[in-house]
């Protein structure tokens, strides 16, 4: 009988270390393999931007630019040949529009229409295209897709920014899935826009999206440098984005993202401050902030470790994903506990779509919270948060239009309904007589 038990526990040893090595060569090679990508854009700052490329063979590619699309008249080539091309153009004008194309021997690249733009110190007025747990390709994401062009009238000129809350690529975040459900349905967007991507939980399964993408860490794009690509912030004209990591992070008082955060928020000047993090702190909408062990109890760590931060900094507007619906709340304030504790006092402004802010931010001035993770996904949920009375099972995305003064967010479904809207005034306009 001993000799039973000893071979059998060797016989579970053995084969849990060979899944585990296998397991491991499986996320090494879906995170490393080599695939082809036309040309994006990464590191986009006042002054500089980054195009990355990977072509089939092994040479020498060139990038040209200039002001004009049928005028290019800077080059600048690799040092040296390469598979995985990445060329930095610096010493640009600040907030101005430049059209590129790539020369790549091997790669097949579509040049048409291929621009970026400088980020803005300033600006009469921004939007930017918000989407969450996108990465699922399919008639519904094309759709969402299709319902935004349309609210730009698919003018590529009406839209300045392209924030991504995670999840950018099912199943795992590889490699291949990467380009199958993010690059090849949106190539349009990435002809002319950074992808602003936070890491969501499917694609922290593999080591794909820091390789794919370069983010700043010496506060190259604004505010605070934070040393680490996991967390950092953009100064995007009247904007202070701030781009979390809820996934691997820690989030506990003396943890490094939120010494950082603490830090970048106490000296942002913008009017503005939007954060944006994949796990929400309050949802009932396919997963359950209420439940501890939903999410690996990240949900309940953002709520208890990082709301009383932006309560303190007054941060307009958190973004998140995650669960597959659309939820959102009032202007609200001081609520880190699970449902049943949130009440009437926990209200700041108790409307449906107006609300208004001093126009510096300030302790305890109140955040409105939006998750919306049903940009190629929906779930079957409850959706009965009450801190989150806005919340429909409707795939769609989110416009955010934003001047000095003004921050709207708009909704936009999958039929091309505005399914919800509301603005924050910091104008010193009025909300009454408004909803």
């Amino acid at each position: 009988m001993k000799k039973f038990l000893k071979r059998t526990l060797l016989f579970i040893f053995v084969a849990s270390s060979l899944y585990g090595i296998g397991r491991l060569g499986v996320v090494a090679y879906d995170s490393y393999v080599f695939v082809p990508r036309a040309p994006y854009a990464v590191m986009q700052t006042q002054t500089s931007i980054t195009i990355k490329w990977q072509s089939p063979e092994v040479e020498v590619g060139s990038l040209e630019y200039g002001f004009f699309y049928d005028s290019l008249n800077k080059k600048i080539e690799d040092k040296k040949k390469t598979k995985m091309h990445s060329t930095t153009i610096s010493g640009l004008n600040e907030c101005t529009k430049y059209y590129y194309k790539v020369n790549s021997n091997s790669l097949d690249i579509d040049n048409k229409n291929r621009s970026f733009k400088t980020l803005c110190k300033n600006a009469d007025s921004q939007k930017i295209w918000v989407i969450g747990d996108s990465g699922k390709r399919g008639e519904d994401q094309t759709k969402v897709y299709e319902e935004m062009l349309k609210q730009i009238d698919n003018d590529f000129n009406k839209l300045d920014m392209w924030l991504l809350l995670g999840d950018n690529a099912y199943r795992s975040g590889t490699q291949k899935q990467y380009n199958k459900n993010l690059f090849e349905p949106y190539k349009e967007l990435v002809k002319r826009f950074v992808p602003w991507a936070i890491r969501g939980n499917h694609d922290a399964r593999r080591w794909a999206f820091y390789r794919i993408w370069d983010f700043p860490t010496k506060g190259e794009s604004g505010g605070e440098p934070s040393g680490s690509e996991n967390f950092y912030s953009i100064d995007s004209a009247n904007l202070h984005l701030v781009m979390l990591d809820s996934e691997i992070q820690r989030m506990d008082v003396n943890s490094d993202m939120v010494k950082w955060l603490k830090k970048d928020l106490s000296k942002n000047t913008k009017p503005w401050v939007v954060v944006a993090l994949h796990t929400p702190p309050y949802t009932d909408g396919g997963h359950d902030s209420d439940d501890d062990g939903d999410s690996g109890g990240r949900m309940k760590k953002v709520r208890e470790n990082l709301i009383p931060i932006f309560d303190e900094y007054g941060v307009d507007l958190v973004l998140s994903g995650h669960s597959h619906g659309y939820e959102r709340s009032k202007l609200i304030v001081n609520h880190t506990g699970k449902s049943e504790s949130f009440n009437e006092k926990n209200i700041l402004q108790d409307a449906k779509s107006c609300y208004t802010k001093s126009l510096k931010p300030t302790k305890n001035s109140g955040t409105i919270y939006q998750v919306c993770g049903s940009s190629a996904k929906l779930d079957k949920a409850e959706l009965k948060h009450p801190a989150l009375p806005f919340a429909f099972a409707q795939m769609g995305s989110i416009l955010l239009d934003i001047t000095p003064t003004t921050l709207s967010s708009k909704f936009i479904n999958i039929d091309g309904n505005i399914s919800d809207e509301f603005i924050i005034r910091k104008d010193n306009t009025s909300c009454e007589g408004k909803e």
